[in-house]
């Protein structure tokens, strides 16, 4: 019998954790990864990814975390892979609603309405976002609580 593949949205802050691994919780992301790799999930994002790891290697950088070729190595690997993305336009009425119910970061309601839309859970590793959204979105997860889901 073949196994379900389980999908699941993952925010930039989880992505950037498979790089800059002295991150918080860079262990739990990477067994999220793994999962991926041995198909035991399938990950979902909106299509700003890409800006946002951007965004965030460009951060990384200036603070002295990651070198300008490490940034730009890490961000070629992540940005290369094969992630499910999503349209935002449909999801922006909703990522609006999101942001001003919960004064969170429009980009970050993205993704939650994307998780919301697809109902799956949302991995992140956002604290700000996850405190804010956990409780009324039953789809955030987050990532110190991931369990590997390969044999």
């Amino acid at each position: 019998m073949a196994q379900t593949i389980a999908s699941l949205v993952v925010d930039a802050s989880v992505v950037v954790k498979w790089k800059i691994t002295t991150e918080d919780y860079a262990r739990e992301a990477e067994d999220l990864l793994l999962d991926w790799r041995y198909h035991r999930v399938q990950l979902l994002a909106p299509h700003l990814l890409p800006a946002e790891v951007m965004s965030a290697f460009l951060r990384a950088h200036r603070r002295g975390r990651v070198s300008e070729d490490e940034a730009k190595e890490a961000m070629q690997d992540l940005l290369a892979l094969p992630f499910v993305l999503f349209d935002v336009a449909p999801l922006a009425i909703r990522a609006l609603a999101l942001a001003q119910q919960h004064n969170q970061r429009s980009y970050d309601c993205f993704y939650v309405a994307l998780a919301e839309r697809e109902s799956v859970e949302l991995w992140t590793g956002d604290q700000r976002l996850y405190n804010a959204v956990r409780g009324p979105c039953a789809c955030m997860r987050w990532i110190a609580d991931y369990q590997r889901r390969r044999p």
